[in-house]
């Protein structure tokens, strides 16, 4: 159903709110993890637009590694890590249902993840790192032969490390394509070249968005999903410095055939390998504001840590370079849940985790939109809390 929109600078003259049996709600961001809450909110009965600045899909979302790290990514116990493992379990299921609905396969190939080390003495501080997890999850300790035997073309310079078997990669792109698919034909309707300057308001309420263009947008529910530009959304209380855009270069080689089996991280860059023969080398982590570009140094890093890692890299083709803004927090925890205005949520923040975290938070959302239950205790989350 398209947004209800007018042009009006007395946004107090709103019309009176709708039943919320169906109701209508504005996505603002459509990369993965709006459009993952919009489809969410398709599938239970909301009309919803999803509004984005460019192209739906285009920003961090495609230029994603793909690492489903919940155990990876977090070294200790904490809120983190309990939404992490609450994603991952909904993972089999949802790519499931998007490979029924598009018939796209989105690249999901479990298998683990592995952190590894050259220093033999690293090898307890590295699993210890991670040894917490293993009531719930499978932590193994491998030395250089029993690492060499997983992936034999690793450096024999390693001296050892740890698998988590629990974790998984998936392809973004690809899930992105199958996400948009599945949400239009739940009927979301895209609108893109919309840049959204802020949300207004009736009285405390959230009442609809207002473009660039001066268009008033109406709506029961705002959802702000915009990921690194979600700062810039006015009258959403959000501090200009709550979420800002860490840039991550990224380098893609390409090989006859893959010369790993999972995701491998070392000290100074992590490897995903695709199906094709294609490795991905990331990242950086750079805090330059909106600045896209690639640079030589970044590039020259990341290939000589990847060639470190596994030197048969060094005769592989350089298919490509990019870089990406993902949206970072000062305390390393996304925003989900209630803003600071009746019928506004957030849902960003989620730095290098968003492939990993959009089915947990776009079911989230929806169940905040439906009056359901959370997943899991959401005020380490709350959008409106002190960073």
């Amino acid at each position: 159903m398209p947004a209800r929109s007018r042009r009006s600078a007395s946004p107090g003259r709103s019309k009176a709110r709708r039943s919320t049996a169906k109701p209508h709600v504005l996505v603002v961001g459509g990369g993965i993890m709006g459009t993952s809450c919009a489809l969410a909110l398709a599938r239970r009965g909301a009309a919803v637009t999803v509004l984005e600045k460019s192209i739906p899909g285009a920003e961090a979302s495609s230029a994603a590694a793909g690492i489903l790290g919940a155990q990876l990514e977090c070294t200790a116990p904490g809120p983190l890590y309990e939404l992490c493992r609450a994603s991952m379990r909904l993972y089999p299921s949802w790519v499931k249902q998007l490979t029924e609905d598009t018939g796209i396969d989105v690249g999901y190939r479990p298998g683990g993840t592995m952190s590894v080390v050259f220093d033999r003495a690293a090898i307890t501080g590295a699993h210890r790192r991670f040894a917490w997890q293993a009531p719930e999850g499978s932590v193994e300790r491998v030395g250089r032969r029993r690492l060499l035997e997983l992936e034999p073309a690793l450096s024999p310079a390693l001296a050892g490390g740890v698998l988590l078997e629990d974790d998984a990669r998936i392809t973004p792109p690809l899930l992105y394509r199958a996400t948009h698919i599945a949400a239009a034909r739940a009927g979301v309707t895209f609108r893109t070249g919309a840049f959204v300057r802020r949300v207004f308001t009736e009285g405390e309420r959230a009442r609809g968005v207002a473009l660039d263009d001066g268009t008033l947008l109406e709506a029961d529910v705002v959802v702000v999903a915009a990921g690194s530009w979600t700062s810039l959304v006015e009258g959403i209380s959000l501090g200009s410095s709550r979420v800002v855009p860490a840039r991550g270069q990224i380098v893609e080689l390409e090989s006859p055939a893959p010369v790993l089996s999972r995701v491998v991280c070392g000290p100074r860059c992590y490897l995903i390998p695709r199906d094709d023969g294609r490795t991905l080398i990331g990242s950086t982590l750079e805090f330059v504001g909106y600045q896209r570009n690639v640079t030589a140094r970044g590039v020259r890093d990341l290939l000589g840590a990847a060639i470190e890692l596994v030197p048969a890299l060094a005769d592989a083709s350089l298919r490509g370079t990019w870089s990406n803004f993902r949206p970072y927090t000062a305390d390393h925890l996304p925003l989900i849940g209630r803003g600071a205005l009746e019928g506004l949520l957030i849902a960003s923040g989620h730095y290098r985790n968003g492939i990993l975290l959009a089915p947990a938070t776009a079911e989230t959302i929806a169940r905040l939109v439906f009056g359901g239950r959370p997943l899991l205790d959401l005020n380490p989350f709350d959008p409106t809390r002190q960073p």
